[in-house]
């Protein structure tokens, strides 16, 4: 379920949720905010792209591209930290971001780019609803209304790739998550029409492509093509090294695909890469070395997986209610499996 969260609305590192392919907001210091902020959050350093969104805010209160960064930026530091958003602010942002893109539809400019912001919003109700919320039919509600703006986006600009990343997102989960009914005349099966778009997205966007390619990564994980989504865990890596959303894509799938010293670098630069900007390190920590333990084990360096996992299970006593639900089973499932871990060293 992680992985899914994270691909389906994690439309938040390297997107520049300003702009879409052949559109450009029309105020270039905003537009240069924007960015920075974006490129900051793909290092993981929150605190200045937080800094930076709030100023596209201040400077620029009546478009959406500030408010709607922010909130992603919450998301973000939700999923990287596994703790719940930041409520009511998260919907808050959006409720301005709905405005201010309803604004800009009903003015004589560019209709596509509001309704990109507006199918953006309702990708982050319906992540709200599909995590937080409890309620799975208010964000499939959500969901299907972001994929309208994306398709009315795509109607007026075809080259609108950015929002192709959303849409073929979408599409593709849609149809894994509800293929038990796609034998009916009335459920399409969009799984291969999800990752053509993707594929489109990754080659052409010129904001997203980065973030389409996150998908593809955590799809091919489902498919369990392991190759695929190592390969491209390895290339945006290489950009942002330290990024954890994306070295949790290269440790699962070389964890798949049996891979364990793959595996076992990636967990460690998971933990190598806790920094300041960390507020609660736990989640990360105890996850990441649970599996360098059960890595290590696997590749008969006993030592080391003794030691890992008498460190986690020295960490049994934490306070887990700071955590997400899913976030809290995790850990538990971890420290059960650091359990059996020791009783078979």
């Amino acid at each position: 379920m992680r992985y899914i969260l994270l691909l389906c609305f994690s439309l938040l590192i390297f997107v520049n949720s300003s702009v879409l392919q052949a559109q450009r907001i029309p105020h270039s210091r905003l537009h240069d905010t924007i960015l920075k902020g974006i490129e900051l959050s793909g290092h993981q350093r929150y605190s200045e792209a937080m800094q930076r969104f709030e100023t596209a805010m201040q400077e620029y209160p009546t478009h959406a591209a500030g408010y709607l960064n922010k909130a992603i930026l919450l998301m973000v530091m939700s999923l990287d930290f596994e703790t719940p958003l930041r409520m009511p602010e998260y919907l808050d942002l959006l409720d301005s971001v709905e405005k201010h893109a309803g604004d800009m539809a009903t003015t004589d400019g560019d209709k596509s780019e509001a309704l990109y912001y507006l199918g953006m919003a309702r990708s982050y109700r319906a992540y709200y609803h599909f995590r937080d919320g409890g309620g799975w039919l208010s964000g499939l509600s959500h969901g299907m209304k972001a994929t309208g703006f994306f398709e009315d986006c795509l109607a007026r600009n075809n080259a609108a790739y950015d929002a192709m990343t959303g849409l073929g997102t979408y599409k593709y989960w849609k149809s894994r998550n509800m293929s038990f009914l796609t034998w009916t005349p009335f459920v399409d099966d969009e799984r291969s029409a999800g990752i053509k778009l993707l594929r489109q997205a990754e080659k052409n966007a010129a904001y997203t492509a980065q973030q389409a390619t996150n998908a593809l990564i955590w799809i091919f994980v489902e498919e369990e093509r392991w190759d695929d989504a190592i390969r491209r865990a390895k290339t945006i890596l290489r950009r942002f090294p330290e990024n954890r959303l994306f070295l949790w894509g290269l440790a699962s799938a070389a964890e798949g695909k049996e891979d364990w010293s793959l595996a076992r670098e990636a967990y460690r630069r998971i933990v190598a890469s806790i920094d300041t900007e960390v507020t609660d390190r736990r989640y990360i920590e105890i996850q990441a070395r649970a599996k360098i333990a059960s890595m290590s084990f696997a590749l008969g360096d006993r030592a080391t997986a003794s030691r890992e996992c008498a460190w986690v299970l020295s960490h049994r006593a934490i306070d887990l209610t700071a955590f997400t639900s899913d976030g809290a089973g995790r850990i538990k499932r971890r420290f059960e499996e650091m359990a059996d871990l020791r009783a078979r060293l």
